[in-house]
């Protein structure tokens, strides 16, 4: 039996198994439920990990549970009596009611907590769930985590992804990120529910996602549930917060990097309201007060989303749009930019009667990228999607439904033009119609199994696809201090993005259809984790994974560097191993993580079999970083926070040159062999079979916050530096001028931000 018949099989059994349970309604149950929604009343975000806690007036039985990241909660299976419900949260005022539950009757409770301004200063250390502990393999980021990293962007999601093992970043500059043997392509990125292709600026610090906008993120670095098709790697799911609904705020930073406003306040006062945010970098214009060269890099981004919030829903409408230019190599002309344009519309929704959270999203997405040489030639591509979909989740009894439908329709092009190669271009379209469900089936009080599937159906292209997925988790002492979780699952993805593989500077991406007549690309993750909180904030978690990949769309091999969409089909392998050790209690704070890594393409080529007779190689891509270490540490000691962290890289693989050679062109004019020189190229080795140097440095940072009035008004300051030892980093290697390109050195800055309140 085939991959496919065995996808299709399991996914049938899952899909049957699933309704039946669904469908089952509890017929002999007479037990009654509750669910509800916790939200902040000022804002209407939901509160992760609020805690509802059941007490029976009658004996001591007592039933608890906690808020997912949409606030939503649920608890099933409760006995018909009189019950005390108690809804609390970290910084916020506790409610407390009684409450009559009649046999089989569900109930529905939500609840807008008021913070407690008493407790205010508690949240901001303690308030995280933390690197180490992870639920249903989703690592929670809160903006909390976020400000912990030092770096010019005071509080940016993409600086924090940086800190985590897996996480493979280039440098300072280009915005890429590998994860656990995936490329950048394979990520999925989604802000509000909307797809963002490049969800990084061009400077490797800034993203635009600062702390001051997002509400939280979820990111599964692999084994992520059925709810996520279309890619093979990771997943990062980002929720933006809402505005204020009560008052008018503003804020403005600055720092020799970028500036950046933003407002927020009410539309109509306690119902809706909006949240601007603008970013724009400076860093072009103040390289020139640095001892270092000119930085010829600027990125840009604006957001706007407005809410309407009442007790049952949460719907926004946002627009997000980001622009970055510059130049890998500072001393060549060729510039490479980037465009996101997202519109998206999305409404959380828990109505009367209803046991089902509905979460639906419709969103507009436009990414374009190019790189400009002399006319007429250089690359550009670009990518339109619509996407619509319906989320919902429900429990019958204590078993949890997720499930949903979508519809995805792409439209991607490309243009290419190469001097010797002429100029080529290319568009492809694709329409995906599908649905999902997954169940989470606790067995007793320590095993929880989550089966589940997505289903997706393309007329033009794969036809009928199946990706069945597994996800459990186990307290093996009855302790949820201890646990031990794992996936297995099959990925699929069915657009590709093209890179240049001659080095990883290249930052441009062309976006096209599977080559070759080929099905998808397809993945088979096995993910096994342990985690254990030892001391109150002391945790750590151990995750070992093995992916397998097939038909990887790779650019095919040749001796000639230069950029092609001519593509190959590789199978890969990856495995590796986590390991994150984090202390968070009081005024301290610190991480510890270590990633190792194996990443091998294997791949069958003419060219192969021409210089190296064989046809099939086997090589580690230019993304496999063996060996990686993050620390990071951050304290609050008389009204500064100190923090610092420390990273290790070792060498990334490079192919070789072997030497040069002359190209005349007869194309214009007939060229004198014997006095005219023509145009150099390299001549390449078997590819990476090089390895790059080391690369390590220390960022330091020092922050204080200045109260300026009694109305809320503070002064931010934060001074720092990058790579403090001045530590000698290289970015890549230039094999054309056999010359290195290196990342930043010491680097001094200072960062002043205005809160108005």
């Amino acid at each position: 039996m085939n991959n496919l018949n065995v996808a299709r099989f399991l996914s049938v059994i899952l899909f049957s198994f699933g309704f039946l349970l669904f469908s089952a309604e509890r017929i002999f149950a007479q037990d009654a439920s509750i669910q509800g929604l916790i939200t902040d009343n000022v804002t209407g975000e939901p509160l992760y990990g609020a805690n509802v806690i059941l007490e029976s007036t009658e004996d001591d039985t007592r039933r608890g549970t906690s808020a997912d990241s949409d606030g939503f909660y649920s608890i099933g299976s409760i006995e018909p009596g009189t019950w005390i419900v108690r809804i609390s949260f970290i910084g916020y005022v506790a409610e407390q009611d009684t409450i009559s539950l009649r046999r089989g009757e569900d109930r529905s409770i939500n609840t807008a907590l008021d913070p407690d301004d008493a407790m205010m200063d508690e949240v901001v250390v303690s308030e995280s769930t933390g690197a180490a502990m992870r639920d249903e393999g989703r690592q929670r980021i809160t903006p909390v985590d976020m400000t912990r990293v030092p770096s010019p962007a005071t509080g940016d999601l993409v600086t924090y992804l940086q800190t985590l093992p897996g996480v493979v970043a280039m440098g300072d500059r280009g915005g890429q990120f590998f994860i656990r043997g995936g490329t950048p392509s394979q990520n999925m990125a989604l802000v509000d529910g909307a797809m963002i292709y490049k969800p990084a600026h061009i400077v490797g610090f800034y993203s635009p996602f600062p702390s001051s906008l997002v509400s939280g993120a979820d990111f599964y670095a692999g084994g992520f549930g059925p709810r996520y098709t279309g890619r093979l790697s990771s997943v990062l799911d980002i929720q933006m917060r809402h505005g204020d609904r009560e008052q008018y705020k503003g804020s403005g930073s600055i720092s020799p990097f970028a500036a950046e406003v933003m407002a927020e306040g009410p539309i109509s006062k306690g119902e809706s309201s909006f949240v601007f945010s603008m970013r724009n970098s400076l860093i072009e214009e103040t390289s020139t007060w640095y001892p270092v060269e000119d930085q010829p890099l600027k990125f840009q981004s604006q957001f706007l989303k407005s809410s309407y919030i009442d007790q049952n829903t949460r719907c926004s409408a946002m627009l997000m749009h980001t622009y970055d230019r510059g130049r890998m190599d500072f001393e060549q002309p060729e510039s490479i930019q980037w465009r996101n344009i997202v519109l998206g519309g999305k409404c959380v929704a828990l109505p009367e009667g209803s046991r089902a959270l509905m979460d639906t999203n419709m969103s507009i997405t436009h990414f374009s990228n190019k790189v400009t040489e002399s006319e007429p030639f250089g690359f550009s591509s670009g990518v339109f999607g619509l996407n619509v979909d319906l989320n919902l989740r429900q429990y019958r009894g204590d078993v949890r439904f997720d499930y949903g439908f979508f519809t995805k329709l792409n439209y991607l092009s490309y243009n290419l033009g190469e001097k010797f190669v002429g100029i080529t271009g290319d568009n492809y379209s694709e329409l995906a119609l599908g649905g999902y469900l997954e169940t989470a089936i606790n067995i007793g009080d320590r095993f929880t199994v989550q089966p589940g599937s997505a289903v997706s159906f393309n007329p033009q292209g794969y036809g009928l696809s199946f990706e069945p997925r597994f996800r459990f988790s186990l307290l093996p002492f009855d302790d949820e201090a201890q646990e031990i979780s794992g996936s297995l699952g099959i990925y699929k993805q069915s657009i590709v993005g093209i890179s240049d593989m001659r080095d990883l500077s290249s930052v441009f991406v062309a976006w096209s259809g599977t080559p070759l007549g080929a099905d998808q690309m397809t993945s088979v993750h096995g993910l096994l984790g342990w985690q254990q909180e030892i001391l109150r904030g002391f945790s750590y978690s151990i995750e070992g994974y093995y992916k397998t990949m097939s038909n990887i769309a790779v650019p095919v091999w040749s001796t000639i560097a230069r950029f092609t969409t001519d593509l190959a089909l590789a199978d890969g392998e990856v495995y590796g191993a986590d390991i994150r050790v984090e202390y968070n209690r009081g005024r301290f704070y610190a991480l510890a993580g270590y990633g190792y890594s194996h990443t091998l393409y294997t791949s069958a080529q003419d060219h192969f079999n021409v210089w190296f007779g064989e046809e099939i190689q086997e090589y580690n891509p230019p993304h496999d970083r063996r060996h990686q270490v993050n620390l990071l540490f951050s304290v609050d000691v008389g009204g500064f926070t100190i923090g610092s962290r420390w990273q290790l890289g070792t060498g990334l693989p490079y192919t070789r040159p072997l030497g040069f050679d002359d190209l005349l062109d007869f194309r214009e004019r007939l060229p004198d062999v014997t006095t005219d020189r023509g145009t150099r190229r390299v001549i390449l080795d078997k590819p990476y079979q090089g390895r790059m140097p080391v690369v390590h440095r220390l960022d330091v940072s020092v922050e204080r916050s200045f109260q300026l009035t009694n109305s809320g008004t503070a002064l931010n300051l934060q001074v720092g530096a990058i790579n403090i030892y001045d530590q000698t980093n290289i970015f890549y290697y230039d094999v054309f001028t056999q010359r290195r390109i290196d990342q930043l050195p010491f680097l001094p800055y200072a960062t002043l931000e205005l809160e108005i309140d």
